[in-house]
């Protein structure tokens, strides 16, 4: 594509090509020379559509709400099968967008895709209480697990990528190497995710929605 060709920018092209970047290097790696470079832009003109560094990460963010948005589609069921769709949103975007992960966890829920996302959580009470503190309780709960979860799985990925043979103390408990051999080899990722949230559903259900 010659440059006369090249499609023009916009808000949403700036924020997937800055998404391109964190997942390549990381939140640290991005900055607006190199997502100029990458559009094949000079700097300056990112700022036609992005007001300065935090606005473009908005955009980004508003960007993954907008994945799990995809990702969660219009699940039908109870409200844990709709726990259970929301839940896999966020496991969408960690395999996705891993170094993306703190956008959605440190910054609060207030782009547009963002406060859609939360009209859809709140929604998924809808048929077991009219309680919105109940609903808050059971989202904050839920949420925390999730998101908890996703973020020591992601450090797992990360230390183990660091070792090539992870150093275990010569003088281990026994018990505690059971343990480990259970942790890192007989339970998969997503069977950690998925057994995990399914006793927190559980815990949920008994301590806010039992009648």
């Amino acid at each position: 594509m010659t440059v006369t060709e090249r499609a023009p920018l916009t808000r949403r092209r700036v924020a997937d090509a800055a998404l391109d970047l964190i997942d390549a290097q990381g939140l640290d790696g991005l900055s607006m020379r190199k997502l100029g470079a990458s559009l094949g832009v000079e700097a300056m003109s990112l700022y036609n559509h992005v007001s300065n560094k935090d606005d473009l990460l908005f955009a980004v963010t508003d960007e993954l709400y907008v994945e799990i948005l995809a990702s969660y589609g219009e699940p039908s069921g109870d409200w844990r099968a709709k726990a259970r769709r929301m839940a896999a949103g966020y496991v969408h975007i960690a395999g996705e967008h891993p170094n993306a992960i703190p956008l959605l966890v440190e910054r609060p829920v207030s782009t547009p895709r963002g406060q859609e996302f939360m009209s859809r959580v709140v929604a998924i009470f809808d048929d077991v209480t009219d309680d919105m503190r109940l609903a808050a309780l059971a989202f904050s709960v839920a949420s925390s697990w999730v998101v908890g979860t996703l973020v020591q799985e992601q450090n797992m990925v990360r230390h183990l990528a660091l070792e090539a043979t992870p150093s275990v103390p010569e003088s281990e408990d026994p018990a505690l190497a059971r343990f480990r051999e259970a942790y890192a080899s007989l339970l998969s990722s997503e069977e950690r995710v998925v057994d995990g949230l399914e006793a927190v559903l559980d815990g949920i259900e008994r301590r806010y929605f039992s009648t």
